[in-house]
């Protein structure tokens, strides 16, 4: 394993209030209509993009989500710092 130094973040990636995710619909409609998946005991669901993304420290890691990860028009992101070692095998 090959350890990398630099600055771990967690970027979330998920629908603005407003924006109808019709995939998480349709997910929840079949899972609730399932006895054996949901069997109408799910009350939500809500997918979302997320990354692991390590970076030097002095890259500017809101600008790669605004122009490249995110669409801004329908999309919000979060960014959060990761501790979690990221390796290579």
């Amino acid at each position: 394993m090959v350890f990398n130094s630099g600055m771990k973040y967690r970027i979330e990636i998920k629908f603005k209030d407003g924006i109808k995710d019709i995939q998480s619909e349709a997910i929840l409609k079949t899972a609730n209509a399932n006895s054996d998946l949901g069997n109408n005991s799910l009350i939500s669901l809500h997918m979302y993009k997320g990354f692991i993304i390590e970076c030097k420290p002095d890259f500017d890691i809101d600008n790669l989500c605004d122009k490249l990860l995110a669409n801004n028009v329908i999309e919000q992101y979060t960014i959060e710092p990761h501790d979690v070692e990221v390796y290579k095998t």
